[in-house]
């Protein structure tokens, strides 16, 4: 018997996942489908933990109000007195259910201080067994990020080293273009059309420009939104990332290519832009002591 059955349509899998981290964090347990077992029948595990979770957490988004699979768990919720819905997106929840208080997430990245997060801590605990919520201290939330965070980032290189080894590719060199390529050969995968072949262009022509986000963790600090970052080209292969926020600090970054993916090659900062996010996601980490996560302009 899970303390938490978490509901959302397939769209909003990602926020899912991130939710379903923190409320595991908090400390209670958190069933979500990606927890089926190989060979269950779907609808009948689901059905089994719907009726046995202590609480029903349903995600509301423009997805979700138009899912009838999401529709039904949150009326079997409902009927059990353990519906507990949080607002994802700014949409209306269907009108059975918005006589129900509900947790306001939007725009929410994990941050566990968050008050809307915060209030669906206290929804859950009354519902699981009406004890308090815990309500971490500063250097918890701080911890509890970096670990949260970090672990993430560690990931994250395990999975580009193994990436640019599929390519049979020193792992942290970069792109060059292939012996006898021409100058004018198009490149069909690159967004707005770019030339990788060209000489005069490369990663840095892609990263370079503005960028508007939050710090997500911090070694030193609490988080912080509202961050703009510079990117400033330097050569094809590298780039000059300065910021409004102190801490962040200035330092140069030499990139590399994988795919739709431009990537920090070497040194302890990390820096990934993902061009298949429209706008494009940054994720940046200067001497891995801060994790900051925006989006280009």
């Amino acid at each position: 018997m899970s303390d938490v059955f978490l509901s959302y349509a397939r769209e909003d899998r990602e926020l899912a996942g991130e939710l379903a981290r923190a409320l595991g964090t908090a400390g209670w347990s958190v069933w979500w489908d990606r927890k089926i077992i190989a060979g269950q029948a779907f609808d009948q595990a689901i059905e089994h933990e719907l009726e046995a979770a202590k609480s029903v957490v349903v995600l509301w988004s423009r997805h979700s109000v138009a899912s009838e699979w999401v529709k039904n768990e949150a009326a079997v919720a409902s009927e059990r007195g353990v519906l507990i819905p949080v607002l994802a997106e700014g949409v209306k929840p269907p009108l059975e259910f918005r006589r129900k208080q509900t947790a306001d997430l939007i725009g929410w990245r994990g941050d566990t201080s968050h008050s809307g997060f915060q209030a669906l801590c206290e929804g859950i605990s009354a519902t699981v067994g009406g004890a308090r919520v815990h309500r971490p201290s500063r250097q918890e939330r701080q911890t509890s990020h970096w670990d949260r965070r970090w672990a993430w980032v560690a990931s994250a290189v395990t999975v580009v080293v193994l990436g640019l080894g599929a390519y049979s590719i020193d792992p942290w060199r970069s792109w060059e273009p292939p012996p006898g390529a021409q100058d004018h050969e198009p490149d069909v995968g690159t967004p707005g059309g770019q030339n990788p072949l060209d000489p005069g262009s490369g990663p840095a022509d892609l990263v370079a420009g503005t960028y508007t986000g939050n710090i997500i963790a911090d070694s030193q600090g609490p988080a912080r939104s509202d961050v703009t970052l510079t990117i400033t080209k330097r050569d094809k292969w590298t780039v000059h990332v300065t910021s409004d926020y102190a801490r962040l600090g200035a330092v140069d970054v030499t990139l590399t290519r994988i795919e739709n993916k431009i990537l920090s090659t070497g040194g302890n900062t990390t820096l990934t832009l993902d061009l298949d996010k429209h706008p494009p996601r940054l994720d940046y980490a200067p001497d891995m002591k801060l994790a900051y996560v925006g989006t280009k302009q």
